[in-house]
């Protein structure tokens, strides 16, 4: 007895249970066929059971009560009750309050195609966009209605939901959210954030990812892999800010085809970059890759519906996994640096494209959120990393490549220092060599002829003794024409001044001796570029055979003795008032013939010319081809 009671108590307790909780909870059905939903405190309620009617005669206010309703569960699709409707739709909730909201409440469209308006008890929303042809493209932005408090009653209320589509594939709409203000916004806001915020930034960053990528492909051309991954990020991202704007920019229809071009390019862009990393040929690639994104536009202007554009993406798909499968195969076995990025931008790509492609073939409930425009970039920005790291490792590369022939170079520049230096050294001393044989030369010609004559005179034949005086002053002349050598070696170069007054401190003694007197006019003179030691001695010996002819054969009394610059030369002039010769007439022994090898020689223009006066005068024309300060 005991233990039926307790069983009897026990089945009563229950019943009380289901009276007071559950059947309350459960969704009720009125007299019209509308489920009525009871909700209960100020908390967030979804909605998921609905009405639905076609909107046509019942134009853009809300059906009556009356209309041919129809119940069906949410998320729901056009395709599914109402297959080839295009327009609007209405959907009606009945939901029941145990008393009005005291605060604002809010109803929330998760997903709706293209736009969607609410009315609450009869009295529409303010919405955004446009309801009627051009629908705005709310498609894959969540919609916030806010209610004031006083539309809600104590008891029955009706929402009304109109659905305005654009496009075949995406008419319907997904399970609601009505609740207070502060409850609903907070997945309002995380939706938006996911589907419009960060897709905007995440597509941005690509299209930049993408223009870097095309640069450095345009700049080396070797990278073609990498320029066709920037080609396929550009695609990318700028098809998905077409499709997540809710205001085309032209006719709905071309817009549509433009998106749907741009994506099916950017497809196979990042088909052909997988070929190409896994280094198939890249003028098979080029071309096959080429003809089939040529294909695309004529696709979409001839051909394109909803069914056969889902599997035109199948095929895309499979081509990318072929290419994936070789790429992925050539970083194993080549090792390629920094492959595993791409494994791992594929392992995140091909999860996401999959489940994208079960939402848009309906296998997957029509709100969800598509993933590959948040999760697909991710192999962009790994092929960008792959594209850093190449370009570091050539940096690399080339920097040591820089520092091995930087001190390449500068082994080679000590080698060229060490053999510049001897062959400077062996060039001074060839040099000095060279001089010492020219002052060898010089003293045989002059030093070494005058004694070799006095000798003669000493040894001179006959029984008459040897002239002294004579014989005194061919040493004289050797002794003065050495002095005059070792005086122009110790001048600086292109010194003419200080040459012509050693050679007047040196003879005029002699002159005086000869009763010749000397008249000296050397005006300043610019240094002789060309007057280098060696020159400045041949000169001297130009002016000292001069002064020997004068001594020997122009029985002259005045001598003159003029130097100045005359326009672009330094002429020095010897003359004196002897007998003189005809200066057209062959040249009159081997002095005059010396002197005029020896100007020959060294540049100078040697003439001899008759004065009217008379006698003798020796012009010597020193050319300047660069004045510097006078001495």
């Amino acid at each position: 007895m005991k233990v039926g009671r307790l069983v009897a108590m026990a089945g009563l307790l229950l019943a009380v249970v289901w009276v007071c909780c559950v059947v309350p909870a459960r969704a009720a059905t009125d007299a019209l066929g509308v489920h009525v939903v009871p909700l209960r405190g100020e908390v967030l309620h979804t909605l998921d059971q609905a009405c639905v009617l076609v909107a046509g005669v019942h134009g853009e206010q809300p059906p009556s009560q009356d209309a041919p309703w129809l119940h069906t569960q949410l998320p729901h699709r056009w395709q599914d009750t109402h297959p080839g409707h295009v327009g609007s739709m209405w959907y009606r909730f009945r939901v029941s309050l145990d008393g009005a909201p005291q605060s604002t409440w809010a109803v929330y469209l998760p997903r709706v195609s293209m736009n969607g308006q609410v009315w609450i008890n009869g009295v529409a929303l303010p919405f955004s966009g446009s309801m009627t042809e051009p629908v705005t493209r709310n498609w894959y932005v969540p919609l916030l209605f806010t209610v004031p408090s006083t539309l809600w009653r104590d008891g029955f209320n009706v929402i009304d939901v109109r659905v305005a589509s654009g496009h075949a594939a995406r008419e319907g709409l997904a399970p609601i959210s009505i609740g207070p203000l502060e409850q609903v916004s907070e997945p309002y806001r995380l939706r938006r954030w996911v589907q419009v915020d960060l897709m905007n930034f995440i597509h941005t960053a690509l299209i930049t990812c993408g223009l870097v990528m095309v640069l450095a492909w345009w700049r080396d051309r070797s990278l073609g892999a990498i320029g066709y991954m920037g080609l396929a990020a550009l695609l990318w991202g700028v098809a998905t800010l077409l499709m997540i704007r809710p205001e085309p920019m032209t006719a709905a229809a071309f817009w549509e085809g433009l998106r749907s071009t741009l994506t099916q390019w950017y497809q196979l862009a990042l088909c052909a970059f997988f070929f190409r990393f896994a280094e198939c040929p890249a003028r098979q690639v080029a071309r096959v890759f080429g003809v089939l994104m040529a294909l695309v536009p004529i696709y979409h202007a001839t051909l394109a519906d909803f069914d056969r554009t889902a599997e035109v993406y199948i095929g895309i798909y499979g081509i990318a996994l072929i290419g994936m499968a070789l790429a992925i195969r050539h970083v194993v076995r080549a090792r390629r640096p920094d492959g595993w990025w791409l494994v791992l931008g594929c392992a995140v790509l091909v999860p996401s494209a999959f489940h994208d492609l079960l939402v848009v073939n309906g296998r997957l409930p029509f709100d969800s959120v598509y993933l590959i425009g948040v999760f697909g970039p991710v192999l962009i920005f790994c092929s960008f990393v792959i594209l850093a790291g190449d370009q570091a490792r050539a940096r690399v590369a080339l920097h040591d490549l820089n520092r091995t022939l930087a001190t390449r170079v500068a082994e080679r520049e000590a080698a060229l220092r060490e053999s510049f230096a001897r062959l400077s050294a062996l060039e001074t001393a060839q040099a000095a060599s060279a001089e010492r044989a020219r002052i060898l030369k010089d003293m045989h010609d002059g030093v070494g002829a005058h004694l070799t004559s006095a000798l003669r005179q000493l040894q001179a034949p006959g029984t008459q003794p040897p002239d002294i005086h004579l014989v005194t002053q061919t040493l004289r002349d050797s002794l003065a024409q050495l002095k005059l050598t070792i005086d122009a070696m110790s001048l600086p170069a292109g010194d003419v001044a200080g040459l012509l007054a050693s050679w007047r401190y040196r003879l005029a003694p002699r002159l005086e001796a000869a009763g010749i007197t000397l008249h000296w006019d050397v005006a300043p003179l610019p240094l002789w570029p060309a007057g280098s030691p060696p020159v400045l001695r041949q000169l001297q010996y130009i002016l000292y055979e001069a002064l020997s002819n004068v001594l020997q054969h122009a029985h002259a009394t005045q001598l003159h003795l003029s130097a100045r610059v005359a326009g672009e030369a330094i002429e020095v002039v010897l003359a004196d008032n002897g007998v003189g010769w005809d200066p057209g007439a062959a040249p009159r022994g081997q002095g005059v013939v010396g002197m005029l090898a020896r100007a020959s020689q060294v540049g100078v223009a040697l003439h001899f010319d008759t004065p009217r006066t008379g006698g003798l005068a020796v012009r010597l024309v020193l050319p300047l081809t660069g004045l510097s300060s006078a001495p």
